[in-house]
């Protein structure tokens, strides 16, 4: 199938699911919509996540959370903790938490090809399994490893808004910006649509085109 027949039916199924918002406290979080979200520390990230990923169950998304901080096991306490139906919705197929070590760090290297492919998949099945709206919750720290490809982060950001800004996903790239490198903060800036900074959702005036992130000779998109 063409790139461009591709992102027209993305095109089309992000318009049939415009409606579909998560609202938190002070965050509204759309279909379409690549944000980056900073947070200082374990806890302020958990105060945000854990809620979210409630709120993307109870409105029938999917969701996918790559958690490198903590294990899935350890979040899947938390959600419990909070009277989510964890194992109900995996039994569905509406969640997954997966350990970054066997995303983005699978086989110990970093891809962005291989990572984009990883959640074109994931988006697919949630689709299959009835929630064409696929929320996805990605933690970063695992950039700052010593491994193959992790100096990789801002093509990957890059080709993640090309191939999915159509998409009827809502996605969230998390950030600490205690383990961030200090020279990248502004370039993830300039790679997301939106930004949410310590828990308030904010436009961003620094996004350019994720194009200029991306090798001259590239021919993926």
């Amino acid at each position: 199938m063409l790139c461009h027949e591709v992102a027209r039916m993305h095109s089309q199924a992000n318009d049939a699911y415009a409606d579909v918002e998560l609202v938190l406290e002070s965050v509204r979080l759309r279909v379409g919509e690549h944000i980056g979200a900073f947070y200082r520390g374990d806890d302020e990230r958990d105060a945000f996540v854990i809620p979210l990923i409630g709120e993307a169950l109870a409105v029938s998304c999917g969701v996918i959370y790559v958690c490198d901080r903590e294990s899935p096991e350890a979040v899947e306490k938390q959600l419990i903790a909070e009277a989510v139906d964890v194992n109900g919705a995996a039994r569905r197929g509406q969640l997954r938490l997966i350990a970054a070590t066997d995303a983005y760090l699978a086989g110990g290297a970093f891809d962005p090809d291989r990572m984009v492919g990883f959640y074109r998949h994931a988006w697919e099945e949630s689709g299959r399994c009835g929630y064409p709206v696929l929320c996805v919750i990605g933690e970063m720290s695992w950039s700052l490893r010593d491994c193959p490809g992790t100096d990789r982060l801002l093509e990957y950001e890059a080709l993640y808004a090309k191939q999915f800004g159509a998409s009827p996903m809502i996605t969230l790239c998390l950030y600490d910006l205690e383990r961030t490198r200090g020279e990248q903060i502004f370039d993830l800036l300039r790679v997301h649509s939106r930004v949410i900074l310590n828990g308030v959702e904010m436009q961003n005036p620094h996004q350019i085109d994720p194009g200029f992130f991306l090798p001259r000779d590239t021919h993926r998109l």
